[in-house]
């Protein structure tokens, strides 16, 4: 096909209509690069479309080629074998796991026909229950997730194609469609508004204002100040839900080419940097995390110095040293102090960041 625009010329200039909310910014950035596409009506000849007529049927699949997708696919999800192994990640349950294998250590050291063990046993079997339902109730919640959000992307919209109006899904938009649009739609696509009735749209999920933004070829007055605010604007981004009004327009980016595809895109890459409040959670679980690793060490300590002073004045459970009396009852002290540890440590903090 002849299309003698680019995914990248496109995109650049619905991004820059955004990002130019003030008259001169728009003079300086956006009017420039309107006038390289023609205007509105070199637009549509550049993507060989019109407001009244569509685009042909046959041409969709290729247009997708050359341009891209509306759907984007979703990240692969974790198995439920990563899931139970980013639970096992806890650091309470890492130390319950130390102090199962200590518990059990001493058990099986114990007298003969004890059962001391299976308290170590039970810890595992206990930590094995926590992972487990943990992981199972992770992915039920990612897959239904998942559902939920297959069903809410995948509406319907009216676009005129072959010169008729006709349902689509909006997976199947492409750049050069021409959507009609309603009080109620949400835009699926950016592009650029043609014939419209007095619109107007909610950018509140894009800006967070709650403002209604008014559509139409630009309105720039002589009078107008470089420094003030664009009254109407040409350009329609994804996401954006129409409030009042109707009109007609033709798609000029899909999929990860729209603003809001660019913005998920630059959010993924900082998921990794943590806000303030979460920054803050985490400092106060590390230090009650200290704190609690403090009073297990000074527990054992404390507890290890009475076990030798009575060692030493003959009031222990053996004069002489017996590595399977003694050693044990070391090794029970050693629990004590894992277990001070993992009460102190808060279950509860580090979920508060999710």
């Amino acid at each position: 096909m002849g299309w003698t625009l680019s995914t990248e010329d496109l995109s650049k200039w619905v991004r820059q209509c955004f990002e130019c909310p003030l008259v001169g910014q728009v003079k300086k950035n956006v009017l420039p690069g309107l006038e390289a596409f023609g205007g509105p009506a070199g637009l549509c000849v550049k993507l060989q479309t019109a407001s009244n007529t569509g685009i042909p049927s046959t041409e969709v699949k290729a247009r997708r080629e050359h341009f891209g997708s509306n759907y984007v696919e979703p990240e692969p999800p974790e198995t439920i074998w990563m899931m139970a192994w980013n639970a096992l990640q806890d650091p309470c349950l890492i130390f319950l796991c130390f102090a199962a294998l200590v518990s059990f250590l001493v058990g099986m050291a114990g007298p003969a026909g004890s059962l001391e063990w299976l308290e170590g046993v039970a810890i595992l079997c206990a930590v094995g229950v926590v992972v487990t339902v943990s992981a199972v109730n992770d992915y039920q919640k990612e897959q239904q997730f998942r559902a939920l959000n297959a069903v809410k992307e995948d509406v319907s919209v009216t676009v005129i194609r072959d010169s008729k109006k006709t349902k689509v899904s909006t997976h199947d938009i492409v750049v050069g469609d021409v959507v009609l649009l309603s009080t109620g739609d949400m835009v699926c696509a950016d592009g650029v508004v043609f014939d419209h009735n007095d619109l107007g749209l909610s950018e509140a999920m894009l800006t967070g204002e709650s403002v209604i933004k008014r559509k139409g070829m630009f309105d720039i007055q002589d009078s107008d100040s470089d420094e003030a605010a664009l009254k109407v604007g040409p350009a329609l981004f994804a996401g954006t839900f129409v409030q009042e009004g109707e009109g007609r327009m033709i798609v000029l980016a899909v999929g990860q080419n729209t603003y809001q595809g660019l913005m998920e895109e630059k959010m993924k890459e900082d998921e990794s940097e943590k806000s303030v409040l979460q920054k803050k959670l985490d400092d106060m679980t590390d230090l009650i995390t200290k704190v609690g690793a403090g009073a297990g060490v000074l527990t054992v300590a404390v507890l290890l110095v009475r076990f030798a002073l009575a060692f030493y004045q003959g009031a222990c459970c053996k004069e002489a040293w017996d590595h399977s009396v003694h050693w044990v009852e070391a090794l029970r002290f050693l629990v004590v102090g894992v277990t001070v540890f993992v009460v102190a440590v808060p279950e509860g903090l580090p979920l508060a960041v999710t």
